[in-house]
């Protein structure tokens, strides 16, 4: 799916787009979505990469061409007739692909000799052979369909003229054979686009195909490729488009008065904020408020038990770096033209040097590097949570010692709260930059699994904080357990939180994630490899998480100094 919204994203010059599967193929301009085909699933004589991509293919130039104003004369037409009309636009978006972009005819000729298979079958009604018989000589690039003892034009340059054909053909069809038909090859949301019509139309296509300016001018424009490999191959890279607040449909205000002690915390008294919200097209009605979880002072003992278990483990990675830092405080570079001269420069005077002096290196003592912590609160993670929990305790015993600041949160969507076009996601900030170089996040000692988790949202929420940090090393650690998963967010949540990971990159973000793989399905791994890439730690247990934790943070500030 990342791969296919790539090409995607490419041949339509349109960096928004989205990709879905649906019973049939096609491009839906008021949603922004290229649709494609069911018909692709599970087949033995071609893959569904194959499939999805001969879709793509064969149809991407709907983005340009199409007259979409004019849609709304077929809105109320019967099924045959808007079949028809549909049947004769498909082919003018074969011609314009294989016009503009000729490799294209010799990639789809599998698909095409798949589909013609799949017409030649046995038609139920006059009308549904009529329909496959139209399709086999648009997919055998014939310019007239032969029947009824009438040749009738197949190739129209324009959405005007594909209707004016279309009601040629209707009117000969009419004394030849019944017109009913619940038969479909091809599909299109007209009452969608009639609705998006009266608000503002879409702008009208080329008039003739030989007119290429606009299409031209589209097909040059720069485009945002998500995986490398399409990247490279396209040799095009761009941003990722703006991803500034969309207001609630809800005007929702978040407001919350949390009493907390500072006993040991300092929290104090504070209010939730919501001050991000992701306007793209798949989070656009999804909302997010951070709040501040109450301190539950009973549970402070809990923690310190926790903490003392694992400080051994910290205690040795601080001790490591301590001693990387103290070692490029006090070293020494030797045979230096300039600096201090030494004090036994015998050996550069015997080989004739003029290098006899020496430089101490002026480092600080503290990592310029930052860290954000999330965790997965949804209800997958119930048994994972305790282990996610202890991991974050040590990390924050070891990044507080080495004064390095950092934001530990949990996340999900409350499922209970879901409603039509309002996606509610909360942030549990535990400890903030600020508060963790003094203060230990015992909130984690509350942790509850519950609803589901939109990755990408959360993520550009934390990329957006870090972006705004001065520290030259940032990173962000993710624990998670499987694939996003939320409302409208199965299959574009994995591309979103794909392209996340890659816009934190483009910003110089690292994004691991510790990722829990206790039951090793191969295709949740595969994908969640596509998502990270090599920035991704897997352990079949959450208490693994720990030890192997402590470990990886080493070699990452070890790198850094390094």
């Amino acid at each position: 799916m990342m791969e296919l919204t790539d090409l995607a994203r490419l041949l339509l010059r349109n960096k928004e787009v989205t990709v879905s599967i649906r019973k049939y193929s096609y491009y839906d301009p008021v949603e922004n979505t290229f649709n494609l085909s069911f018909f692709w699933k599970h087949r033995t004589d071609i893959s569904e990469r194959e499939g999805f991509r001969y879709d793509i293919l064969t149809r991407y130039t709907s983005a340009f061409i199409m007259d979409y104003s004019q849609y709304d004369s077929i809105k109320d037409r019967n099924i045959l007739a808007q079949q028809i009309f549909l049947s004769l636009e498909y082919y003018r978006n074969r011609r314009a692909a294989f016009h503009f972009r000729p490799l294209i005819s010799s990639i789809v000729g599998k698909g095409d000799r798949i589909k013609i298979k799949e017409y030649s079958r046995k038609a139920a009604t006059d009308a549904e052979y009529f329909l496959k018989k139209l399709n086999i000589a648009i997919l055998e690039d014939s310019e007239v369909f032969s029947t009824f003892g009438k040749d009738f034009k197949l190739i129209s340059t324009s959405t005007e003229e594909s209707i004016h054909m279309t009601e040629v053909i209707m009117t000969e069809l009419a004394s030849h054979i019944t017109l009913d038909t619940t038969f479909q090859i091809h599909d299109m949301p007209f009452n969608e686009i009639n609705v998006f019509n009266q608000a503002k139309p879409f702008r009208k296509d080329a008039a003739k195909l030989n007119e290429e300016e606009e299409l031209e001018e589209n097909l040059t424009r720069n485009v945002d490729t998500k995986t490398a490999r399409d990247a490279e191959d396209a040799n095009v890279l761009g941003d990722t488009g703006d991803n500034t607040s969309r207001k609630s449909p809800h005007n929702r205000q978040n407001n919350h008065n949390d009493e907390v002690s500072d006993y040991y915390e300092g929290f104090g008294r504070n209010s939730g904020e919501n001050d991000f919200e992701d306007r793209g097209r798949v989070n656009q009605h999804a909302t997010l408020e951070v709040v501040r979880p109450k301190i539950n002072i009973s549970k402070y003992q809990e923690y310190r038990v926790i903490y003392e278990s694992y400080n051994q483990v910290a205690q040795k990675v601080i001790g490591d770096i301590t001693q990387i830092l103290n070692y490029k405080m006090n070293a020494y570079q030797t045979r230096r033209t300039s600096g201090k001269l030494m004090k036994n420069p015998v050996g550069p005077l015997m080989e004739n040097s003029h290098k006899l002096f020496v430089k101490k290196n002026i480092e600080s003592k503290d990592l310029d590097a930052v860290f954000t912590i999330i965790i997965d609160q949804s209800f997958s993670m119930t048994e994972h949570l305790i282990g996610c929990r202890n991991a974050a305790i040590i990390l924050n015993n070891i990044l507080r010692t080495l004064h390095v600041p950092h934001r530990i949160i949990s996340y999900h969507e409350d499922t209970f709260e879901v409603m039509k076009q309002y996606y509610p996601n909360k942030i549990y900030e535990h400890l903030d930059f600020e508060k963790s170089k003094y203060y230990y996040p015992v909130s984690l000692m509350n942790l509850e699994a519950s609803g589901d988790n939109r990755d990408g949202l959360i993520l550009r929420n934390e990329i957006d904080n870090l972006n705004q940090r001065s520290e030259k090393d940032r990173f962000i650690i993710m624990f998670s357990d499987g694939l996003p998963s939320a409302e409208e967010y199965n299959q574009s949540g994995i591309v979103d939180t794909h392209e996340a990971v890659q816009e934190a990159r483009k910003s110089g973000i690292q994004v691991i994630n510790m990722f829990i793989d206790q039951n090793n399905e191969e295709n949740t791994l595969s994908a969640i490899r596509n998502i990270y890439d090599t920035d991704m730690i897997v352990v079949e247990d959450a208490e693994e998480i720990a030890f192997a934790l402590p470990n990886l943070l080493k070699r990452i500030l070890a790198k850094i100094l390094m």
